[in-house]
């Protein structure tokens, strides 16, 4: 690389510094060249440009860099299709009752962000981006889900003779239940499924969190639930806060595992949390998933960092 070329992307990076990233959480993968960020709901896909005959891509031509990122946003618009609402329903469900959301989305999707290939970039790969926030999340989140309605759900039966039932409740830091600052659920083990709007129930069959509690803006800024592989306080910290409850669900229910059930003293106890403030009106939930099976037995990504695998 000539020297001048050098220096120039060097004090490009001292002069503007590359942005922090926010908390991405866990990054479900999607083939080789996609991902959903399940933290702060960033949907990348990466695709790169046909070859030339001469078998160089060409990173300037228009039309290469305009069927790559058509392809991609293809691409991108089945991975959202794909995902899950909650256990009864998917986007691609919950579209196909109504032709014009449809249309709004998929034209959201055609209109979404995309990086060419730069000059630099060996791979000359076009990105393209959206997320599950905002604009997207207002077209995809059913109005006809009770946001904040305050009605507990109900599981048809109680949970509380099919599971091992525990009275073990955590000690109480600082003055009641005001004192936590957020929810982590640690679900792994349990083939959890990510949802937009998963419940989580208590053994007696209660609702003890989910969408009844939340605001539909909230949730649609925020997200009910991020997902993330790492239970630790201090990565999980950004979502939520500095004193989170830590709770252990005992399964997870439903055909497709979305929602999760806790023990009865334990859902009591989150039901106390879960009062008007932050933990609610910023969704303050983390549900902590097992890593892509990919990667349980090489690496495992940790919130953006490569953590060796102790069981090598």
């Amino acid at each position: 690389m000539p020297l001048r070329i050098a220096f120039f992307i060097l004090v490009s990076l001292l002069i503007f510094p590359a942005p922090a990233r926010s908390f991405q959480g866990f990054v479900q993968p999607f083939g080789e060249n996609a991902s959903i960020a399940w933290g702060n709901g960033e949907i990348v896909v990466v695709r790169m440009l046909e070859k030339a005959e001469d078998g160089e891509s060409d990173k300037t031509a228009p039309l290469a860099v305009r069927k790559a990122a058509m392809q991609a946003r293809k691409q991108m618009l089945d991975m959202i299709l794909s995902i899950r609402i909650d256990s009864k329903r998917t986007v691609s469900a919950f579209l196909s009752g109504d032709d014009e959301l449809a249309v709004r989305v998929r034209g959201s999707i055609q209109n979404s962000p995309f990086k060419r290939p730069s000059v630099f970039d060996e791979s000359g790969g076009v990105r393209v981006s959206e997320t599950l926030r905002g604009k997207l999340a207002e077209l995809v989140l059913p109005t006809t889900i009770q946001f904040q309605s305050g009605i507990q759900p109900r599981l048809s039966t109680s949970m509380e003779q099919s599971l091992a039932f525990s009275d073990a409740v955590p000690e109480v830091v600082g003055s009641g239940a005001d004192a936590y600052t957020g929810l982590i659920i640690d679900a792994r083990g349990l083939k959890v499924t990510p949802a937009l709007a998963p419940v989580v129930y208590g053994q007696d069959g209660l609702g003890a969190y989910g969408a009844f509690l939340i605001s539909r803006k909230n949730a649609i800024d925020n997200g009910i639930v991020a997902y993330a592989i790492s239970s630790d306080p201090v990565v999980l910290r950004e979502r939520v806060g500095s004193r989170p409850l830590m709770v252990k669900a005992l399964t997870a229910y439903g055909s497709w595992r979305t929602d999760l059930i806790i023990s009865s003293p334990m859902a009591r106890l989150v039901r106390a949390v879960m009062r008007p403030g932050d933990i609610i009106d910023k969704c303050r939930v983390v549900i902590v998933v097992d890593a892509p099976i990919s990667l349980e037995n090489t690496d495992v990504i940790i919130e953006g960092e490569i953590q060796p695998n102790e069981e090598q």
